[in-house]
């Protein structure tokens, strides 16, 4: 039976609250990755933390005393959390996490503000969590985190790439905006999992604070900084596919006095893929340097390296040879490579230098800087799938030639002020941020011999890439500023939290390839954002909430006229309450919302090769999550979603169809129990099960995707438990789709287009920390 929604699941929650979103969906060319257009920043409901409660961030100033030393007087960020104090009060924004609980949290603010009381959906996946869970990559880490839809290009894929409550996801790091290449958003950066100290998900319309992002919400991952208290590991991992990966992390002052601090990450990986033919290595390198030459200052370099080369590429495959229609050859294994083991070849390499600036000018005002410099390439040879044959065996292929990069340069600038008028404490933000991004791509393909899907034979013959003409080959230059003012104003229990945000974005498109026509395309957009929140917290640590919030994305490319798009616009309004009960390290969250999204993309009914902007799609739905430990040996983590993702206008005849590659429900729960006393002191033993709901992978609803579930478990110990002088080692196995359970993940538009689920991966760990 196909998963829907009934629409009378939604009469309360309609009853409840109101809200209209405007949706944009972007332009597909050929195999290209949809375009979403440039996107601002989000824009956050955030409740100010009351003055009496700074002395859990004490001021610098007021630490200060004559006779203290520097590493005394370590500032707040820097101070690492405890072993023994899970979600204590020394945790920060920015800072580590112990077990899988944060309690603070400043994508939904940027400002350092409890998550209890940021009227705003926001899950944090800890660094702990990541490495309890072995995942690899972005997606892998995100496999428990409800309203996420993953493996939106099949569990192959090099890229992160995934949906937020239906829409497509922008990414940040460490607050600010990534690159992405606007021809094909094939130069599109990998972040390195081992590299991050935690990855936030911001739910729902956050233009407000960050500009252009979509309106089901945004993606900030926070990257390891330097500590004030030396800590140092090595670990190796090998596993299925022949993986063998080499990882270490270094950090801690450089001086006696704590002036300078450093961190040094590194990681390097070889592996094959479920898939034959296909091999990756990855190197990866993290330096980053703190500077304190005062209590009230701080200054941190970041910056990383990355370089992934590929034998071998992600591989589309027909969906009716791997189930999703009767085949009377059976199904395709998840071995099966369609493309040219000789030709094809993958390269993506990334830089960033950036840095994050810190200065309290007292204990009621503090400035802050982020500037990075990110860079991101990639040239591609590699075959695809354009569809099964009637005789249900042979695949038509073509060759495909791509070669994109992308820059940009992304600074924020804010001052925040926090003082009272009267009964009311207010926490006012005022800043500026800028974005200027330039990049290039080129794509060439052509039709290439077919070949047996079932008996495959390789060896056709391919063009080379000098002979054939640039399907797109465009230049893009975009530059986007915007001024934005928030108030978190505190009254007794009460925490209204109100974003404005107007900005200018303008870009040229200069394309000399097929589509888009050649020429030059100029667009000068702006618009006014928001969002308004308010929530309550009660005595018990029940925190219930409201906010309402706008989005606003460029939209690049232009109808037959030759006229440019409008910038997609959205809405959104969530009702929610969390509840962290007091003395416990366990947070639980419920959400109901809807969000609609306006001057979607649709088929011009007069010409079928170009887009109007009639569209609209609204989301709404239902969300449920838990994370912390249930007493100090059970952490878990689990949520549950139920969507009901329409598009509820088009030129296309699809009214009433649910948007593509959108699970309609997806539940997960997570529990790992570990022995501090006993026999069995040092174990550790974690299982898990993802259930992922039926969707749909055509824009007519034609193509069904059913649902799946897969379970997943690991198991670990603590040497140091078994002898004193093996203090510091650990090793961990992890183990994931454990039946081996066999699925489609999703199809891109249509039946030949779909992606293989991951098979059974299991990885061992061995480690070794010390201070």
């Amino acid at each position: 039976m196909r998963d829907s929604v009934q629409p009378s699941a939604w009469g309360a929650a309609s009853k409840a609250f109101f809200c209209v979103t405007v949706f944009g969906l972007s332009m597909q060319i050929g195999e290209v990755h949809a375009q979403s257009g440039q996107t601002l920043p989000p824009v956050t409901v955030d409740a100010p933390k009351p003055q009496a409660a700074r002395p859990a961030q004490p001021s610098r100033r007021a630490a200060r005393s004559q006779t203290a030393t520097r590493r005394v007087a370590v500032p707040a960020q820097q101070q690492p959390v405890q072993q023994g104090a899970r979600g204590g009060a020394g945790e920060r924004a920015t800072g580590p996490v112990v077990g899988y609980l944060a309690n603070q949290s400043a994508s939904g603010t940027k400002t350092d503000t409890p998550i209890l009381t940021t009227p705003q959906s926001i899950s944090v996946v800890t660094k702990d969590q990541i490495a309890a869970q072995g995942a690899q990559n972005i997606v892998q880490a995100l496999r428990y985190t409800p309203g996420v839809s993953l493996d939106t290009y099949g569990a192959t894929t090099f890229f992160d790439a995934m949906k937020l409550r239906g829409f497509d996801v922008p990414r940040y790091l460490d607050g600010l905006r990534l690159p992405i290449d606007q021809g094909t958003q094939f130069a599109n950066p990998k972040i390195e999992t081992y590299g991050l100290e935690r990855l936030e998900v911001l739910r729902g319309p956050s233009s407000g604070l960050y500009g252009q992002t979509d309106p089901g919400g945004l993606i900030n991952m926070i990257s390891k900084r330097p500590t004030a208290t030396p800590q140092h590991e090595i670990l190796g991992t090998f596993g299925s596919f022949d993986q063998f990966q080499g990882a270490f992390d270094t950090s801690g002052p450089i001086d006696k006095n704590g002036e300078f601090l450093y961190r040094l990450v590194g990681l390097g990986r070889s592996t094959g893929n479920q898939q034959d033919f296909v091999h990756e290595n990855k190197a990866f390198i993290a330096p980053s340097l703190t500077w304190r030459p005062t209590n009230d200052t701080s200054f941190t370099f970041l910056s990383h390296y990355s370089n992934i080369q590929n034998k071998g590429w992600q591989q589309y495959v027909p969906g009716d040879a791997a189930g999703l229609a009767p085949n009377p050859f059976g199904r395709i294994p998840y071995s099966r490579y369609i493309g040219e083991p000789s030709a094809d070849r993958f390269t993506l390499e990334q830089f960033s230098v950036g840095y994050a600036f810190e200065h309290r000018f007292d204990n009621n005002l503090q400035f802050r800087s982020n500037f990075r410099y990110f860079d991101v390439s990639q040239d591609l040879a590699g075959v695809r799938s354009e569809g099964l044959l009637p005789d249900s065996r042979t695949v038509l292929r073509s060759f495909n030639y791509l070669n994109s990069a992308a820059q940009n340069v992304a600074l924020d600038n804010h001052v925040q002020a926090d003082f009272a008028t009267g009964p009311l404490l207010h926490k006012v933000l005022v800043g500026f941020d800028y974005n200027r991004q330039a990049s290039t791509s080129d794509y060439k393909f052509a039709m290439i011999n077919s070949i047996d899907v079932f008996a495959p034979v390789y060896g056709a013959p391919i063009p080379a890439a000098n002979t054939l003409p640039s399907f797109i080959k465009s230049a893009t230059t975009l530059n986007q500023a915007g001024l934005y003012l928030q108030d978190q104003v505190k009254l007794d229990r009460w925490t209204l939290t109100m974003t404005g945000r107007q900005d200018w974005a303008q870009a040229e498109t200069v394309s000399t390839g097929f589509f888009p026509a050649p020429g030059t395309y100029l667009q000068n957009d702006r618009a006014s954002t928001g969002r308004v929140g308010l929530n309550y917290l009660f005595d018990i640590g029940l925190s219930p909430y409201a906010n309402y919030s706008t989005s606003f994305v460029p939209i690049s490319g232009t109808d037959q006229f030759g006229s440019p798009f409008k910038p997609t616009t959205g809405e959104g309004a969530e009702i929610g309450v969390k509840f962290k009960p007091v003395g416990s390290n366990l947070m639980l969250t419920a959400a109901v919302f809807e969000v609609t999204q306006q001057n979607v993309l649709t088929r011009d009914p007069g010409n079928i090769n170009f887009s109007v902007q009639t569209g609209e799609a609204r989301v709404r739905g239902i969300e449920f999550e838990v994370r912390g430990n249930v007493t100090r040996e059970l952490e878990l983590v689990g949520g549950y979603n139920i969507y009901d993702p329409r598009v509820t206008k088009s030129n296309d005849g699809f009214v009433g169809n649910y948007l593509v590659n959108t699970a309609l429900r997806q539940a997960s729960l997570w529990a790992k129990y570990t022995w501090y006393d006993g026999p069995l002191a040092g174990l550790g033993i974690g299982g898990g099960a993802r259930y992922v709901g039926a969707s749909y992978g055509d824009a007519a609803n034609t193509l069904f995707i059913p649902d799946y579930t897969l379970y997943d478990a690991a198991i670990s110990y603590d040497f140091q438990y078994l002898r004193r002088d093996l203090k510091g080692w650990s090793a961990q196995v992890n183990a994931t789709n454990l039946t081996n359970k066999y699925y489609v993940s999703s199809c891109l538009t249509a039946m030949p287009y779909c992606g293989l689920g991951a098979a059974r991966t299991v990885l061992g760990t061995l480690k070794y920390a010390w201070n």
